[in-house]
């Protein structure tokens, strides 16, 4: 079997990881600032506008919601990231032996 690594960009198997945690802690980052936000307008009168999407996840479960589905996502992207990199090493490390 020939290596799927074929250029020098693609011979990282830690790349998937590396992505992951960038968009991981993005998401994470935006879900506890959203939630903040969220509760500095419950205490103000101010009009809001937020996505469609956004005002449906806080009209099930209000601001704690929202900042729990952006930061489980967040989580979710971590650990795909995580198992990808950890098959790349498993591949990496089978055809050194082969």
């Amino acid at each position: 079997m020939d290596n799927i690594y074929t250029g020098k960009s693609s011979r990282n198997p830690n790349k998937p990881l590396i992505w992951a945690l960038i968009l991981g802690i993005v998401l994470i980052v935006f879900g506890v600032t959203i939630y903040f936000d969220l509760a500095a307008w419950e205490n103000s009168n101010e009009e809001k506008h937020l996505h469609s999407l956004i005002w449906a996840i806080y009209d099930m479960g209000g601001k704690l919601a929202v900042g729990a589905v952006f930061s489980t996502i967040g989580l979710s992207v971590i650990g795909v990231g995580y198992k990808k990199s950890k098959d790349l090493k498993e591949i990496v490390k089978n055809a050194k032996y082969n």
